[in-house]
């Protein structure tokens, strides 16, 4: 090879080597958030795809408790819908099995994964066995299947925020200790909570007794907020029926011993589903004279639901 040639090739590679790296189109790039994950439909299917007037196909759901909070079968419901579904039909008109339900149940506390015990979180698959409608011979449709879960869930921030006093913070400083700033931990869950103390760490002045703590609410789920007990989940009065009212609605609590937490607990609205942060007044029983760690719980508790959605293709014969 030409010696310039092969010279100019070895600045071209190593040009590329500094560029940002590429982004095939099999990579995925995410953004990292506290939160995300509750009951997850891992798979929304059905079998076979593709079939006949009159035949039949199943419609299969797997659901699996990627969250940090256990759900109660009292506090769930799976609920199938579509484009042509009557399950009482008899005109072979739409998708129909009188045998069958519109809501199911998992029958069974939905666990999440326990790290601690090694076990791995609860997974159940649901099915639904239907009838395909009369199409006429020689043409086509599709027809759309809407799988959707709605449960009750909880996201937990569990934390300390350390209090100084002016006193001790300048002692501190003077010999070269770093002081202790809050510390926060969430569990997983559709609703993220990201929370601050203001300062961080909380010097109190000779007198002083209060300082600042936000919390920023998000729906990182993909999903629909909603409020508690909006959804009937029980057996054979189920009701899925949600209001504008009753929609992107969380209810915020705060136990914090020692401190006193006011001006951002209560249901809170997240208004179009946006995030909102709220800001706390705290104010502190009995100031420390040197320095402590005041141990703080956040819940957050609401109603979610997530969807996925499957497509049949009939053909007449």
């Amino acid at each position: 090879m030409n010696k310039s040639i092969l010279l100019a090739t070895i600045a071209v590679l190593l040009v590329a080597g500094c560029a940002a790296p590429t982004q095939w189109p099999w990579q995925q790039i995410t953004t990292t958030a506290i939160g995300g994950a509750g009951l997850v439909i891992s798979d929304f299917s059905a079998d076979p795809t593709s079939v006949y007037s009159n035949s039949n196909a199943r419609i299969m759901m797997t659901v699996s408790n990627k969250g940090g909070a256990a759900v109660p079968d009292t506090s769930s419901v799976i609920y199938l819908t579509g484009s042509a579904i009557s399950l009482s039909d008899t005109t072979g008109t739409y998708w129909h099995n009188s045998a069958e339900a519109i809501y199911k149940h998992f029958g069974k506390t939905m666990n999440p994964e326990d790290p601690v015990r090694g076990t791995p979180a609860d997974e159940k698959t649901i099915t639904w066995s239907l009838t395909a409608p009369n199409v006429t011979r020689g043409t086509t449709r599709s027809d759309i299947f809407i799988g959707r879960v709605y449960y009750d869930y909880q996201t937990t921030v569990t934390g300390t925020i350390w209090v100084y006093s002016e006193s001790e913070s300048d002692a501190a400083r003077a010999a070269g200790r770093t002081l202790n700033k809050a510390t926060f931990s969430s569990t997983s869950g559709p609703v993220a909570l990201i929370t601050k103390a203001s300062p961080d760490p909380v010097v109190l002045a000779t007198g002083e007794n209060s300082f600042t703590m936000t919390i920023k609410v998000s729906n990182v789920g993909g999903g629909a907020l909603y409020r508690t007990g909006a959804v009937t989940y029980t057996a054979g009065s189920e009701d899925i029926t949600l209001t504008t009212d009753e929609l992107n609605k969380v209810s915020i609590a705060v136990s914090a011993p020692g401190m006193t937490v006011s001006g951002c607990t209560g249901e809170q609205e997240l208004v179009g589903g946006k995030d909102i942060t709220l800001s706390c007044d705290v104010i502190i029983t009995s100031p420390p004279t040197t320095f402590q760690g005041y141990p703080i719980t956040i819940t957050s508790t609401y109603g979610y639901n997530t969807e996925r959605t499957a497509t049949v293709l009939v053909s007449g014969r």
